[in-house]
């Protein structure tokens, strides 16, 4: 039998929020930890949105960061990883399950929800950012979703956005292919690719971020942004299209994993397979709640397997970046039992 007690609260104040000239102000305050998201700071996040979309004095919402270096690395992943070795499992997922209803408000948020993403910006940042309406991002930013090397998987919502990225010139022809690129390996792209693929909206200079933040709280989103807003230097990810779809749009995961060998080793071969059958459901799914809640179902089996605490080990916690993994390669896992847990969901905690 699992414990239930949640993992311990933070003394510090992670979130802090005001409310001035209309505008629900919220900071991302774990400088030192490059906002990496606790717990509490989930919590936080969504009481104030909660309280926020039904009062009349906020007509939006801004999220800004107090690292000069970082919007947000993720999800502090080390904390679940605790609570999962002591034997509170049922805690662990309960983690994730605040983290995704916070997703999910934001993506269905009635009020415009504008997001300053600032340099590092990876894995659960981009829950909280990727889903909102007015994502603005700058010349430093550097967009990632890393979790295949620390033995879990592409989750807060990917599995809705990713499958749907797209050209600038084509947009509304989605390709998984380049969602299973981003996924698979945890590439790294740039503010300006993540405006290419529709992943952010807008692009402004790095120095102009406190200003644009200003100006959002005195003028609004709408204005603010479109004063701000600067033309986005010519997308690699883009120049790379068609070699990334040859690669990646094979129909099988060990046709990939043959054909880009330099972006897929080392990575822990469970969570490519769980990703990659994870992005095939979310490419034909319809909404990000439902997405949202079978990476819940996936989150809760994935963290009760080795690699998720192996992985976490090896990278975060004595960072040898030298995991020993469940299984040898891609082959050796049991699809079918993956794609079992994949047809379960579990419901959110809106």
């Amino acid at each position: 039998m699992t414990h239930t007690a949640a993992p311990p609260a933070d003394t510090d104040q992670h979130v802090l929020a005001e409310v001035r000239n209309g505008t629900g102000h919220l900071v991302l305050n774990r400088p030192r930890q490059l906002n990496a998201l606790t717990a509490q700071m989930y919590h936080d996040l969504k009481a104030a949105l909660d309280a926020w979309q039904d009062d009349d004095a906020v007509r939006h919402v801004l999220v800004t960061s107090a690292s000069a270096k970082a919007w947000c690395a993720g999800g502090d992943i080390r904390q679940v990883r605790d609570a999962v070795r002591e034997g509170q499992l049922e805690a662990a997922t309960q983690v994730f399950a605040v983290e995704y209803a916070l997703d999910c408000l934001i993506a269905d948020y009635p009020k415009p929800y504008v997001a300053l993403m600032n340099g590092i910006c990876m894995g659960g940042g981009m829950g909280i950012s990727v889903h909102g309406s007015h994502r603005v991002v700058g010349g430093s930013t550097v967009m990632a979703m890393p979790e295949t090397k620390i033995g879990f998987f592409t989750d807060i919502g990917a599995s809705w956005f990713l499958p749907r990225v797209s050209r600038p010139d084509r947009r509304g022809e989605p390709s998984l292919a380049v969602g299973r690129w981003l996924a698979l390996g945890g590439q790294r792209i740039s503010g300006a690719d993540a405006v290419a693929l529709g992943l952010a909206d807008v692009l402004v200079a790095d120095e102009d971020f406190p200003d644009l933040a200003a100006a959002v709280v005195e003028e609004g989103p709408a204005e603010a942004l479109a004063r701000f807003a600067r033309e986005p230097e010519p997308s690699p990810v883009v120049a790379r299209w068609e070699e990334i779809e040859d690669r990646y749009g094979a129909p099988t995961l060990r046709e990939i994993v043959a054909a880009a060998p330099e972006d897929l080793t080392g990575m822990s071969p469970s969570s490519l397979v769980r990703t990659f059958e994870l992005l095939e459901r979310g490419a034909a799914d319809d909404s990000v709640r439902s997405c949202l809640e079978r990476e819940l179902r996936l989150a809760a089996d994935t963290i009760a397997r080795p690699d998720f605490a192996e992985g976490v080990r090896a990278v975060l916690v004595d960072k040898d970046n030298a995991p020993v993994w469940e299984h040898a390669s891609v082959a050796d896992v049991d699809a079918d039992a993956v794609r079992a847990v994949l047809d379960e969901k579990l419901p959110l905690p809106l």
